[in-house]
């Protein structure tokens, strides 16, 4: 979407049309669902969470400057959710170990399936599951969901030239771990 069409769509959802919020949604659900699903890998919180944060959109949505895009300022609010589940589940939780990508199951369609067909991609997959959650988070954020170093600067709250750092250390131990799993 454009600058001038997220500023009409603000608009129209301020003036209360259901039209607007059902057209906000139907723009920004998959993607921000998929981020959540790659981040906390289990489709039930990802929806719980995707519709958290519409919810905070709603709610909000006066605040919203254009600035950024509404995608740029939806993906935010998706982050700060996941990070505020995560913050949520450690308290009360016991044992931080997180479910392996292979338990994960979901009667809901698994944006995961297509990718894991391959022995590559499920390499690469439980690579990234099994890294450090702040180099999973620019991964999924700049990769998977495609947001730009400004973007994810501005998701993440960080200077432009730290999330480039913060990307380039990902990706090296990304790299990392899935030499030192070949050579075993």
């Amino acid at each position: 979407m454009t600058q001038r069409s997220d500023k009409a769509l603000r608009k129209r959802i301020l003036a209360g049309s259901q039209e607007a919020c059902a057209d906000l949604i139907g723009q920004y659900h998959a993607p921000i669902y998929r981020l959540l699903v790659h981040l906390c890998r289990d489709a039930h919180i990802a929806e719980d969470l995707a519709q958290e944060t519409f919810l905070a959109a709603w709610k909000n949505i006066g605040s919203f400057k254009s600035a950024s895009s509404l995608g740029t300022w939806l993906h935010g609010i998706a982050y700060r959710k996941f990070i505020d589940a995560h913050r949520r589940s450690e308290r009360t939780v016991a044992s931080g170990a997180a479910v392996p990508l292979e338990q994960v199951q979901s009667s809901t369609p698994d944006p995961y399936a297509s990718a894991l067909a391959s022995d590559e991609s499920r390499r690469l997959y439980q690579q990234l599951g099994r890294q450090t959650p702040r180099d999973r988070d620019v991964i999924v954020l700049h990769y998977l969901q495609g947001l730009s170093y400004r973007e994810l600067a501005e998701v993440l709250g960080q200077p432009t030239g730290t999330v480039k750092w913060r990307t380039r250390e990902a990706l090296e131990n990304l790299r990392r771990a899935l030499e030192e799993k070949t050579a075993q």
